[in-house]
């Protein structure tokens, strides 16, 4: 049974106080060196993972260089966007094209005949609608033989073929109005029925067969334009591969009027990426500095300074940096080809002016300094990856800063342990002393009671 201890009653002294004194001068200087152990490597785990960061953005940019489609951009500009506009790829050749819009596409419209109001009974039957292979069978009942059931069988269908149904209710009668969907000669709409009260006749159009009840108010069509004054047709609006690596939109026809598509070298492709590539390479460079530098005049020291790691990573990216590229299908072997220079600092910086020069001398070529089988962007790709895999020398960094900060953790609950069963021995050492030290006064106190009881203990001392 645990028995409840009072301390202090025998001796006065704060014996609580004292234990947790005493505990504290025990543990505070483990604590602390735990403390600052675990402090470092949480700054240490900090800095590796910046360290990452700031390599994975640069893989990124170098993922995107490894090959020359990347630097190979064209534009291509209609000069009157009201009848056409054209976008273009790499795999366009720059040169001007003169192009005539002859017709649009367009996709076929039926009217049927009038009828009295949308709530009109047409009749009854199975109508089965088609365009080009594909059709659907609708079967038509008392439920929703009326103009306006119809039109919403029409829509409603799963197996539609692509017919939109309206109802225009004109003065002179309501009309069921079917549009294909697709634009195109070859998207064409056949309407026949079957069964039923033959109501559903008013609604066939088959020309093939000779069946008409349908009025076809717009006919299929296919688009044509005129490139050079070669015709090309699409069943689409939308012109694709007429002109290898270009897309070509319609609006309008050109009433017998050309008008000119340019193709052209875009260069901002390729200056975007090699400003991207600078950019990160510079941020990866200052992040080794913020993490490796030291401050004389904080007297501080980056987390990871004199790590070999960091140093190692470093050294190796520069090294590849100072490396020339000898692949003889590349056109350049240094950055500084291009106008990419190296500062005393080690960061890099553009020169414009040389950068437009090699573009605008050596456009198609360009990307080869970076995508060639040795060239920059291939081998710092493979380079940083080789850093940033699970595997690679970061990861078993950060384990193993992960297994010291849990060891520590381990170490910090032993030693809470370890001061629990110290406070308890001492409390009960220092209640074991309170105790004596009660017992003690209490004799005490008994025997000066004893003492003062004695004959003769009041008389005062006699000569």
């Amino acid at each position: 049974m645990a028995s409840i201890i009072s301390s202090g009653i025998g001796s006065g002294l704060d014996i609580a106080g004292i234990v947790q004194g005493l505990v504290a001068a025990e543990g505070q200087p483990v604590e602390t060196r735990i403390a600052q152990k675990e402090a470092r490597a949480q700054a240490k785990l900090s800095a590796f993972g910046s360290l990452k960061s700031a390599l994975s953005s640069l893989r990124d940019k170098l993922s995107e260089m490894k090959t020359l489609d990347g630097f190979i951009a064209r534009s291509a500009a209609s000069s009157n966007e009201d009848i056409f506009t054209a976008t273009a790829t790499g795999e366009a050749y720059p040169a001007t094209y003169d192009i005539e819009v002859v017709q649009l596409a367009l996709a076929q419209r039926l009217t049927s005949g009038a009828f009295a109001s949308s709530d009109a009974v047409v009749g009854t039957g199975t109508l089965n609608i088609a365009v080009g292979a594909e059709q659907v069978n609708l079967a038509i009942t008392n439920e929703n033989n009326t103009l306006a059931g119809i039109r919403d069988a029409i829509n409603s269908a799963t197996e539609n073929p692509g017919v939109s149904a309206t109802i225009v209710n004109a003065d002179s009668g309501s009309y069921l109005i079917l549009t294909s969907d697709k634009t195109g000669a070859a998207s064409t709409i056949t309407v026949t029925q079957s069964g039923g009260d033959g109501g559903l006749a008013a609604l066939e159009y088959d020309p093939g067969s000779g069946l008409n009840s349908l009025t076809e108010s717009v006919a299929a069509q296919d688009a044509l334009i005129r490139i050079d004054g070669f015709d090309v047709v699409s069943s689409t609006n939308s012109f694709s591969g007429a002109i290898d690596g270009v897309d070509i939109d319609i609006f309008a026809e050109s009433g017998g009027a050309t008008d000119p598509l340019t193709v052209a070298n875009d260069d901002s492709a390729a200056r975007n990426l090699v400003r991207d590539f600078v950019d990160s390479y510079n941020a990866l460079i200052s992040n080794f500095d913020s993490l490796s530098n030291y401050d004389a005049e904080s007297n501080l020291g980056g987390p990871l300074l004199g790590d070999a790691t960091v140093r190692g990573i470093r050294d190796q990216i520069r090294r590849e940096l100072s490396v020339g590229v000898t692949d003889p299908a590349a056109l350049f072997g240094d950055l500084s080809d291009l106008g990419v220079e190296t500062q005393l600092d080690g960061t890099l910086k553009i020169n414009d002016e040389r950068l437009s020069e090699v573009l605008e001398q050596d456009f198609g070529r360009f990307g080869e300094i970076f995508s060639a089988s040795d060239g920059f962007a291939v081998r710092l790709f493979d380079l940083t990856d080789g850093f940033l895999k699970s595997d690679g020398i970061l990861d078993a960094r950060t384990q193993g800063l992960e297994s010291q900060i849990e060891g520590l953790n381990e170490e910090r609950v032993s030693l809470n342990e370890r001061l629990a069963s110290l406070e308890t021995r001492l409390l009960r050492q220092f209640n074991a002393l309170d105790s004596l030290l009660a017992q003690l006064n209490s004799t005490s106190n008994f025997l000066t009671q004893q003492l003062a009881n004695l004959p003769g203990a009041d008389r005062p001392n006699q000569a």
